[in-house]
């Protein structure tokens, strides 16, 4: 696995296009361009470098859900994937939260970022249905 200490960082409003870019390439089937400049303008946008080069990004919301914070988004580069990016930026949202437990969701058609939870030991909280038709969101989290 590859070692990506001292690899990530607080995104800011100058890595617009670069998180842009990462997003267009996992292929959410909408335009996440404002959401993303809302939450890099809040500094809520952890970004995973290696010389240079992009390879992820998450977004950690502060006590959104329930007083705790939330895991919104988590994105890898498609050739970055299954190579410890999605695992340590899982880890820094957690070691970065500023509630003792944090949560995410994704939808159970989403097997690699299931398959990714659980082998991070991230706990399943329950499903919501109704946001997604015939695609329950399950509820996970994590303690610091």
């Amino acid at each position: 696995m590859d070692d990506f200490e001292d690899s990530a960082r607080r995104a800011t409003s100058k890595d617009f296009d670069t998180v842009v870019s990462l997003d267009r390439e996992s292929f959410v089937g909408q335009d996440r361009g404002p959401l993303l400049a809302a939450r890099l303008q809040s500094g809520e946008v952890i970004l995973l470098e290696r010389d240079g080069r992009a390879l992820g990004y998450a977004v950690v919301r502060a006590r959104s859900f329930f007083g705790h914070d939330f895991l919104e988004v988590l994105v890898v580069a498609r050739d970055e994937r299954r190579r410890g990016a999605g695992g340590f930026l899982l880890n820094s949202a957690v070691s970065l939260s500023s509630t003792e437990r944090i949560f995410t969701s994704t939808n159970r058609s989403n097997s690699p970022m299931t398959a990714l939870l659980d082998k991070q030991g991230w706990r399943l909280s329950g499903q919501l249905e109704g946001i997604d038709e015939e695609d329950p969101e399950l509820v996970y989290y994590q303690d610091s």
